[in-house]
């Protein structure tokens, strides 16, 4: 599997903080196409969150239907997405839910609280 850095932005070889990249395959045709997300569950696991949040952002930035909850493991957005692109909807996740906003560090916990979303970092 070919991995990339968590922040792209950083070009150095020896980053310490990596994941695969996004692999997705679309299958069907007319009505009923569908992309598949086949590597959702470690891209999920290497930033340390759950893939139903990975997904349903998706769903909001592309304003498709997705499935939040799959029984096998199979994350499917509806309509026919590039994994080029969906890798840039991953950075946009990433810069927004899982890298501090002072350290860029992305050891950070997700945490509600009366509706509020806040990032607890590990690092800072």
């Amino acid at each position: 599997m070919a991995t990339v850095n968590i922040r792209r932005d950083v070009t150095d070889p020896f980053y310490r903080y990596k994941m695969e990249r996004l692999q997705s395959k679309v299958e069907g045709k007319g009505n009923g196409i569908k992309t598949v997300i086949v590597n959702l569950s470690s891209v999920a696991q290497s930033l340390a969150r759950p893939p139903s949040y990975v997904i349903k952002y998706f769903g909001f930035e592309l304003g498709a239907q997705t499935n939040i909850a799959p029984t096998d493991d199979r994350w499917i957005i509806n309509g026919a997405h590039e994994a080029s692109k969906l890798q840039d909807y991953l950075d946009g996740f990433i810069s927004k839910f899982v890298l501090c906003k002072k350290c860029k560090n992305p050891e950070t916990d997700v945490q509600i609280k009366n509706n509020d979303i806040t990032l607890d970092c590990k690092a800072c």
